[in-house]
């Protein structure tokens, strides 16, 4: 019995997010949605851009490694798994760039978000549609990419 649960932890701990992901975030009032695409969130949430198109500063958060939603973002929006970036943010810091900062769970990350005018993250597709106020879904990735 107890192994059964286990494995069904562990298989749901590292099963894809069937609903994708979006990318959310609190826009800086100068920074249209339009204008956010996948290369701006790859290089911001790469720390090789710091600001947003108007110049304001962007706050990238990300959620734990072990989170299947940021697996999901990290693949379909970075290009890598997060086990494949350590060696990445290695190097980084390294020359003494940090990663982004990473919050406790999907509540944290929409509460970070709420708070913090200019923060971007992103939420399992399915929790895009229950987003605080002024916390907006840029785009969506998965399954059928859509804008």
């Amino acid at each position: 019995m107890v192994l059964v649960v286990l494995v069904a932890l562990l298989s749901a701990a590292t099963a894809p997010v069937r609903d994708g992901v979006c990318v959310v975030a609190h826009l800086p009032s100068g920074v249209e949605a339009r204008s956010v695409d996948v290369d701006l969130v790859r290089r911001l949430f790469l720390v090789r851009q710091r600001f947003w198109p108007d110049g304001s500063v962007a706050h990238p958060v990300n959620l734990p490694a072990n989170s299947p939603v940021r697996d999901t973002f990290s693949r379909v929006v970075l290009g890598r798994s997060v086990k494949a970036l350590a060696p990445y943010w290695s190097d980084r810091y390294f020359h003494g760039t940090r990663p982004p900062p990473t919050v406790a769970s999907a509540e944290a990350m929409q509460l970070f978000l709420e708070r913090t005018p200019g923060s971007v993250g992103y939420v399992a597709g399915g929790g895009a549609s229950s987003l605080p106020a002024p916390v907006i879904s840029i785009f969506c990735l998965g399954p059928e990419p859509s804008r």
